[in-house]
């Protein structure tokens, strides 16, 4: 596998649980390459170091010259093209007519059409379904199905397409993300393309095979972290610091209620004052800013923000303090000894930006990737 859009290297360590070898990782980012570096190629998951590159400008060519590959030895390609631009928090602003949204979805393209694997993982928000009425992804399965390998004709080619949104809490991800998955497959016809069943639930019943959710105390309750106020750092893991925030947002958290409360539950009580001004006034949005996770629930979407309270709800379900880079991570499925950049700001951009590695695992069990390769 041949990982594009690597980021932190979400994706890699999710097809490297699943069992495949991982060949090559590109991306522009230089935070996130060198966290992909610290955990991938210096704990020996892969025997590269990842490529920085702008891959609307980079060919196929040059990733294989880069990694040592031969013209069709790559069996699988991923993506995940960053997603800002066809995300719901984009859309009060409106993007700039002379940076059309669809540049980093037509190199993905392109790197697939100089190469041509069996397979290809796409990974993108669930804003991109529905983006300029459905346009872009439209194109994009438009694309993918003339894709056609030299030596094959036009009906032997092509790749069929399954897209599918899902939520990650229905494959174990301690956290309610909505993403588009997708499965590619060269030569086959898409209504043959099966995306994996959703293996966990809300709330299971008794002949229910599927498994509970996975709630924020699975994921952070631990023996191995400290429990930190605002300011406080754990001494041997760099990534559990929490933010030194203002006694003013201090004040906030203390008077909201712990274990899934919001500033709105203040609303009528002798803390309405401690309500923001922005807030005054809505009767209904931005609930969720300042809110607290709850325990016995997944956490919400995690955002390139995640660690700052005023962004959405991810302040501590107890302590008064926003969840720490570790956490964060940990709510992502990232393993405990994941390195996370020194800043909290560039930590938590790389998590919010990254794919949960094991929900790219739990797709890649689909019975049509099973069935393609040796287990």
């Amino acid at each position: 596998m041949v990982d594009l859009f690597c980021g932190a290297g979400g994706a890699s360590l999710g097809f490297h649980q699943a069992g495949f070898e991982i060949r090559g990782a590109v991306d522009i980012d230089e935070d996130a390459l060198d966290t992909y570096e610290r955990n991938l190629t210096d704990e020996g998951i892969v025997d590269f170091e990842p490529l920085q590159a702008d891959l609307e400008e980079t060919t196929f060519d040059e990733i294989r010259d880069h990694f040592g590959l031969e013209k069709g030895e790559v069996d699988v390609i991923c993506g995940c093209p960053p997603c800002q631009n066809f995300s719901s928090l984009r859309d009060t602003t409106p993007w700039p007519e002379d940076e059309p949204k669809d540049d980093l979805l037509r190199a993905f393209v392109e790197r697939i059409r100089e190469e041509k694997p069996d397979l290809v993982f796409f990974e993108n928000v669930q804003g991109i379904l529905s983006s300029g009425e459905g346009a872009y992804i439209k194109w994009f399965r438009n694309q993918m199905e003339k894709v056609t390998r030299e030596e094959d004709t036009e009906e032997q080619g092509g790749y069929g397409v399954n897209l599918k949104l899902v939520n990650a809490a229905n494959y174990g991800i301690p956290q309610r993300r909505k993403r588009t998955i997708g499965v590619c497959v060269y030569g086959a016809d898409s209504d043959d393309i099966a995306v994996r069943s959703p293996t966990h639930t809300e709330n299971p019943d008794e002949d229910d095979e599927r498994e509970r959710w996975r709630w924020v105390q699975d994921a952070i309750v631990r023996d191995d972290l400290v429990n930190l106020s605002k300011g406080e750092k754990q001494d041997d893991d760099p990534a559990h610091r929490a933010r030194n925030h203002r006694q003013k947002t201090i004040d906030l958290m203390e008077a909201i209620p712990d274990d899934g409360g919001s500033w709105m539950d203040l609303r009528g009580t002798e803390h309405e004052d401690l309500i923001r001004e922005c807030h005054q006034n809505i009767d209904s949005g931005a609930g969720s800013a300042y809110g607290r996770m709850a325990w016995k629930e997944p956490a919400p979407t995690l955002t390139t923000r995640c660690t700052t309270p005023s962004c959405g709800r991810f302040t501590h379900p107890e302590a008064n303090r926003s969840i720490t880079p570790r956490e964060a991570a940990l709510l992502m499925t990232f393993p405990r000894e994941f390195e996370l950049p020194d800043r909290i700001s560039a930590a938590e951009r790389v998590v919010g930006n990254a794919v949960p590695p094991d929900l790219v695992e739990a797709m890649l069990y689909s019975p049509t990737v099973e069935g393609m390769f040796p287990s």
